[in-house]
């Protein structure tokens, strides 16, 4: 009964059309709408981490429900404890999953390691006062806390799930690993340190050519001549 069906990314186009082909004549793509000039001076404003971490931090921004993959997260801090470097991870994001989570965290060990910070008003200013921004997911639509921060000139760091190539390129602008705990483990030492890579990545990502806000308004409005 719609006139129009719009997915947030072209895999995402394609995984709803290999259901219902006979809707691809009326689906399209509607991209998240970014405001890259809120999110600079959003960074800018006061907050970020209140503790006196002086390792490396590791954020991560998502709801804390199953296809994040915060499990996995946690079996890699738990790997990364075990190395010689200090190392913190960090998540901004409320959901269902948060006393699981809680309680793998406890069994790890992890409470001073592997931090829910919940939901805040403004999450920008961590993305800048991070290290490394890591986005570790079994799926996403098109990621909204990716394209924040790559605005931000974070060095990023995600997992393959299908469409993640829309987002990042491997080696250039970020760097993509499989969703293992060692395999993120692997790649947050490789990273950590390797300041210049780091440096590399996130200098690409601010420069990467965001959504267009004007071009996707109108396609709605084309929808109403």
């Amino acid at each position: 009964e719609f006139d129009r069906i719009f997915t947030v990314s072209e895999n995402t186009k394609e995984s709803f059309l290999s259901v219902y082909p006979e809707c691809r004549v009326y689906t399209g793509v509607f991209y998240n709408l970014i405001d890259r000039e809120e999110i600079i001076n959003k960074a800018k404003e006061p907050g970020g981490f209140s503790d006196r971490f002086e390792g490396f931090r590791i954020l991560t921004v998502g709801r804390l429900v199953p296809e994040k993959a915060h499990d996995i997260e946690i079996d890699a801090m738990q790997i990364l404890k075990q190395t010689e470097k200090p190392f913190r991870w960090y998540v901004l994001g409320e959901g269902t999953l948060r006393n699981k989570l809680e309680e793998q965290i406890r069994l790890r060990g992890l409470q001073e390691d592997y931090i829910l910070l919940g939901a805040v008003d403004n999450p920008f200013p961590y993305y800048v006062q991070s290290d490394l921004y890591v986005q570790a997911s079994y799926l996403e639509g098109k990621s909204v806390a990716i394209q924040e921060a790559q605005v931000l000139g974070c060095a990023i760091l995600v997992s393959d799930y299908c469409g993640v190539r829309e987002q990042v390129t491997d080696g250039v602008d970020g760097k993509i690993c499989k969703l293992t705990a060692e395999s993120l483990a692997e790649n947050i030492l490789n990273l950590a340190e390797n300041v210049q890579l780091r440096a590399e990545y996130g200098r690409a990502a601010a420069k990467k050519e965001q959504v267009n806000n004007l071009v996707e308004v109108n396609k709605l409005l084309k929808l109403l001549e």
